[in-house]
Protein backbone atom coordinates (compact mmCIF):
# COMPACT_ATOMS: atom_id res chain seq x y z
CA UNK A 1 0.00 0.00 0.00
CA UNK A 2 1.63 3.53 -1.04
CA UNK A 3 1.99 6.19 1.58
CA UNK A 4 -1.37 8.21 2.73
CA UNK A 5 -2.05 11.36 0.31
CA UNK A 6 -1.14 14.50 2.63
CA UNK A 7 -1.17 16.80 0.26
CA UNK A 8 -3.14 18.28 -2.90
CA UNK A 9 -3.06 21.02 -5.43
CA UNK A 10 -5.86 23.36 -5.96
CA UNK A 11 -7.02 21.44 -8.79
CA UNK A 12 -7.16 18.22 -7.22
CA UNK A 13 -9.44 19.98 -4.31
CA UNK A 14 -11.69 21.79 -6.33
CA UNK A 15 -12.82 18.85 -7.91
CA UNK A 16 -13.02 16.15 -5.58
CA UNK A 17 -15.50 14.25 -4.55
CA UNK A 18 -16.65 14.67 -0.75
CA UNK A 19 -18.28 11.91 1.32
CA UNK A 20 -19.47 11.82 5.10
CA UNK A 21 -21.39 9.39 6.80
CA UNK A 22 -24.12 10.19 9.43
CA UNK A 23 -25.94 7.87 12.08
CA UNK A 24 -26.61 7.10 15.59
CA UNK A 25 -28.23 4.67 17.72
CA UNK A 26 -28.42 1.38 17.00
CA UNK A 27 -27.75 2.67 13.30
CA UNK A 28 -24.33 3.60 12.54
CA UNK A 29 -24.53 4.18 8.79
CA UNK A 30 -28.38 5.81 7.99
CA UNK A 31 -26.82 7.71 4.85
CA UNK A 32 -23.92 8.96 2.86
CA UNK A 33 -23.94 12.23 1.88
CA UNK A 34 -22.09 13.73 -1.46
CA UNK A 35 -20.68 16.42 -2.77
CA UNK A 36 -19.12 17.36 -5.74
CA UNK A 37 -18.71 19.84 -8.14
CA UNK A 38 -18.88 19.26 -11.44
CA UNK A 39 -16.51 20.71 -14.66
CA UNK A 40 -19.19 23.30 -15.74
CA UNK A 41 -19.10 25.01 -11.71
CA UNK A 42 -22.46 23.31 -10.49
CA UNK A 43 -22.24 21.72 -7.19
CA UNK A 44 -24.21 18.41 -6.94
CA UNK A 45 -25.19 16.78 -3.53
CA UNK A 46 -26.71 13.75 -3.28
CA UNK A 47 -27.82 11.43 0.09
CA UNK A 48 -27.22 7.92 -0.39
CA UNK A 49 -30.53 6.58 1.87
CA UNK A 50 -28.34 3.06 3.72
CA UNK A 51 -30.98 2.63 6.56
CA UNK A 52 -34.32 1.43 5.10
CA UNK A 53 -36.28 2.42 7.49
CA UNK A 54 -35.52 5.97 6.30
CA UNK A 55 -36.53 5.36 2.43
CA UNK A 56 -40.04 6.42 2.55
CA UNK A 57 -38.29 9.97 2.63
CA UNK A 58 -37.47 9.58 -0.75
CA UNK A 59 -41.02 9.66 -1.15
CA UNK A 60 -42.39 12.81 1.00
CA UNK A 61 -43.48 15.41 -1.94
CA UNK A 62 -43.20 18.38 0.57
CA UNK A 63 -39.53 18.08 1.66
CA UNK A 64 -37.07 20.73 -0.02
CA UNK A 65 -34.49 18.20 -0.08
CA UNK A 66 -36.47 15.39 -1.75
CA UNK A 67 -34.59 15.56 -4.95
CA UNK A 68 -31.26 14.75 -3.16
CA UNK A 69 -32.35 11.59 -2.02
CA UNK A 70 -31.85 7.75 -3.18
CA UNK A 71 -32.55 4.89 -1.73
CA UNK A 72 -29.34 3.32 -1.78
CA UNK A 73 -27.25 -0.27 -1.57
CA UNK A 74 -23.71 0.74 0.27
CA UNK A 75 -21.78 -1.30 -2.19
CA UNK A 76 -23.35 0.03 -4.87
CA UNK A 77 -22.93 3.73 -3.80
CA UNK A 78 -18.85 2.57 -3.51
CA UNK A 79 -18.75 1.14 -7.03
CA UNK A 80 -20.13 3.96 -8.22
CA UNK A 81 -18.20 6.49 -6.81
CA UNK A 82 -15.01 4.43 -7.62
CA UNK A 83 -16.14 4.48 -11.11
CA UNK A 84 -16.61 8.44 -10.95
CA UNK A 85 -13.25 8.54 -9.94
CA UNK A 86 -11.73 7.23 -11.99
CA UNK A 87 -13.11 7.90 -15.03
CA UNK A 88 -13.59 11.37 -14.12
CA UNK A 89 -10.01 11.62 -12.77
CA UNK A 90 -10.92 12.61 -9.45
CA UNK A 91 -9.92 12.21 -5.82
CA UNK A 92 -12.35 11.17 -3.11
CA UNK A 93 -11.78 12.70 0.47
CA UNK A 94 -13.56 12.57 3.59
CA UNK A 95 -12.73 14.00 7.08
CA UNK A 96 -10.23 11.28 9.46
CA UNK A 97 -10.05 7.71 9.19
CA UNK A 98 -14.15 6.82 10.28
CA UNK A 99 -15.57 6.71 6.46
CA UNK A 100 -12.24 4.55 5.42
CA UNK A 101 -12.83 1.83 8.90
CA UNK A 102 -16.47 2.13 7.70
CA UNK A 103 -16.11 0.94 4.35
CA UNK A 104 -13.78 -1.95 5.72
CA UNK A 105 -15.83 -2.98 8.16
CA UNK A 106 -19.01 -3.15 5.51
CA UNK A 107 -16.89 -4.34 2.45
CA UNK A 108 -14.38 -6.60 4.20
CA UNK A 109 -11.42 -8.28 1.99
CA UNK A 110 -11.91 -7.43 -0.97
CA UNK A 111 -10.98 -5.42 -4.09
CA UNK A 112 -13.26 -2.90 -3.69
CA UNK A 113 -12.27 -2.60 -0.67
CA UNK A 114 -8.73 -2.45 -1.52
CA UNK A 115 -9.29 0.69 -3.84
CA UNK A 116 -11.16 2.39 -1.01
CA UNK A 117 -8.27 1.76 1.42
CA UNK A 118 -5.69 3.04 -1.06
CA UNK A 119 -7.37 6.13 -2.88
CA UNK A 120 -9.88 7.61 0.37
CA UNK A 121 -7.75 11.00 1.07
CA UNK A 122 -7.75 11.70 4.90
CA UNK A 123 -8.75 15.62 4.98
CA UNK A 124 -7.55 15.63 8.24
CA UNK A 125 -3.98 14.34 7.64
CA UNK A 126 -3.96 17.13 5.05
CA UNK A 127 -5.17 19.82 7.18
CA UNK A 128 -2.49 19.10 9.73
CA UNK A 129 0.02 19.42 7.08
CA UNK A 130 -1.14 22.48 6.11
CA UNK A 131 -1.43 23.73 10.06
CA UNK A 132 2.40 22.59 10.43
CA UNK A 133 3.34 24.64 7.07
CA UNK A 134 1.48 27.68 7.97
CA UNK A 135 2.74 27.78 11.46
CA UNK A 136 6.21 27.55 10.08
CA UNK A 137 5.43 30.80 7.76
CA UNK A 138 4.02 32.09 11.14
CA UNK A 139 6.99 31.73 13.28
CA UNK A 140 9.29 33.15 10.15
CA UNK A 141 6.72 36.24 10.36
CA UNK A 142 6.72 36.62 13.95
CA UNK A 143 3.08 35.77 14.16
CA UNK A 144 1.04 33.94 16.19
CA UNK A 145 0.57 30.05 16.07
CA UNK A 146 -2.58 28.24 15.19
CA UNK A 147 -3.32 26.06 18.54
CA UNK A 148 -6.54 24.64 18.50
CA UNK A 149 -7.74 23.93 22.52
CA UNK A 150 -7.83 20.42 23.80
CA UNK A 151 -11.12 18.37 24.53
CA UNK A 152 -11.94 18.85 28.17
CA UNK A 153 -10.11 16.27 30.16
CA UNK A 154 -7.26 15.94 27.44
CA UNK A 155 -3.85 18.04 26.80
CA UNK A 156 -3.61 17.60 23.02
CA UNK A 157 -4.76 19.69 20.53
CA UNK A 158 -8.67 19.14 19.34
CA UNK A 159 -7.68 19.14 15.11
CA UNK A 160 -11.77 18.25 14.71
CA UNK A 161 -13.37 19.79 11.31
CA UNK A 162 -14.72 22.63 13.47
CA UNK A 163 -11.91 23.99 15.15
CA UNK A 164 -10.50 23.95 11.27
CA UNK A 165 -13.66 25.65 9.50
CA UNK A 166 -13.74 28.17 12.50
CA UNK A 167 -10.06 28.74 11.57
CA UNK A 168 -10.72 29.61 7.79
CA UNK A 169 -13.56 31.32 8.90
CA UNK A 170 -16.59 29.04 7.39
CA UNK A 171 -19.99 29.24 9.60
CA UNK A 172 -22.04 26.75 10.39
CA UNK A 173 -25.20 27.79 11.91
CA UNK A 174 -25.70 26.54 15.71
CA UNK A 175 -28.49 24.41 14.57
CA UNK A 176 -26.62 22.10 12.64
CA UNK A 177 -23.81 22.01 14.43
CA UNK A 178 -21.96 18.99 16.36
CA UNK A 179 -24.33 16.75 18.31
CA UNK A 180 -27.51 17.30 16.56
CA UNK A 181 -27.57 14.45 14.32
CA UNK A 182 -28.16 11.49 16.43
CA UNK A 183 -31.12 12.45 18.38
CA UNK A 184 -32.19 13.70 15.40
CA UNK A 185 -32.17 10.58 13.13
CA UNK A 186 -33.82 8.68 16.25
CA UNK A 187 -36.21 10.70 16.01
CA UNK A 188 -37.41 10.28 12.71
CA UNK A 189 -36.48 6.90 12.46
CA UNK A 190 -39.39 6.42 15.32
CA UNK A 191 -41.86 8.16 13.79
CA UNK A 192 -41.13 6.50 10.31
CA UNK A 193 -41.51 3.18 12.20
CA UNK A 194 -44.89 3.96 13.20
CA UNK A 195 -46.41 5.16 10.62
CA UNK A 196 -47.32 3.94 6.85
CA UNK A 197 -47.25 7.61 5.67
CA UNK A 198 -44.55 9.37 3.86
CA UNK A 199 -44.90 11.83 5.94
CA UNK A 200 -43.60 13.68 9.25
CA UNK A 201 -45.01 16.07 11.64
CA UNK A 202 -43.23 19.41 12.15
CA UNK A 203 -40.99 18.11 14.45
CA UNK A 204 -39.18 15.24 12.71
CA UNK A 205 -38.99 16.97 9.68
CA UNK A 206 -37.01 20.09 11.63
CA UNK A 207 -35.21 16.94 13.18
CA UNK A 208 -34.56 16.04 9.33
CA UNK A 209 -33.90 18.80 8.04
CA UNK A 210 -30.88 19.38 11.01
CA UNK A 211 -29.23 16.31 10.03
CA UNK A 212 -29.48 17.37 6.63
CA UNK A 213 -28.17 20.30 6.49
CA UNK A 214 -25.12 19.21 9.39
CA UNK A 215 -24.28 16.58 6.59
CA UNK A 216 -24.09 19.52 3.61
CA UNK A 217 -22.40 21.65 6.00
CA UNK A 218 -19.61 19.11 6.64
CA UNK A 219 -18.97 18.17 3.20
CA UNK A 220 -19.15 22.20 1.60
CA UNK A 221 -16.79 22.70 4.75
CA UNK A 222 -14.26 20.27 4.21
CA UNK A 223 -14.38 21.28 0.41
CA UNK A 224 -13.30 24.93 1.37
CA UNK A 225 -10.60 23.56 3.63
CA UNK A 226 -8.91 21.23 1.13
CA UNK A 227 -9.08 24.50 -1.29
CA UNK A 228 -7.34 26.37 1.31
CA UNK A 229 -4.65 23.85 1.57
CA UNK A 230 -4.21 23.19 -1.95
CA UNK A 231 -1.27 24.37 -3.35
CA UNK A 232 -0.53 26.12 -7.00
CA UNK A 233 1.79 23.48 -7.93
CA UNK A 234 0.63 20.42 -10.09
CA UNK A 235 1.20 16.77 -9.14
CA UNK A 236 3.53 15.17 -10.98
CA UNK A 237 2.68 11.30 -11.59
CA UNK A 238 4.63 8.38 -9.22
CA UNK A 239 6.48 7.60 -13.19
CA UNK A 240 7.58 10.81 -14.52
CA UNK A 241 8.85 11.73 -10.41
CA UNK A 242 10.78 8.52 -10.71
CA UNK A 243 12.39 9.82 -13.89
CA UNK A 244 12.62 13.58 -12.94
CA UNK A 245 14.76 11.92 -9.64
CA UNK A 246 17.02 9.99 -12.12
CA UNK A 247 17.79 13.11 -14.23
CA UNK A 248 18.40 15.46 -11.31
CA UNK A 249 20.68 12.52 -9.49
CA UNK A 250 22.76 12.24 -13.42
CA UNK A 251 22.88 15.76 -13.40
CA UNK A 252 24.26 16.13 -10.02
CA UNK A 253 26.80 13.79 -11.02
CA UNK A 254 25.91 11.30 -7.80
Amino acid sequence: MSEPLRSVNLDEAARGVYIDFEGGGSVRRSFLGILWQDDDGDTAYRIDLLDTVLWPLADIDHDPYRQHFACADLTDTLQGLKTRAEVENRLVFAYSEYESRAIEEHLGDCSLNDWWQENLVDGLKVAKRWKTSENKKRKEQHKEQIVFPPKEGQTKQNHSLQNFLRLIDYHVPTDYSVGVVATALDLVRTELQSTTEATLSDEAAHAWEQAVMHNLHDCLGLRKLMIRCGTDKPRVPEKDQSAIDELKRLLDGS
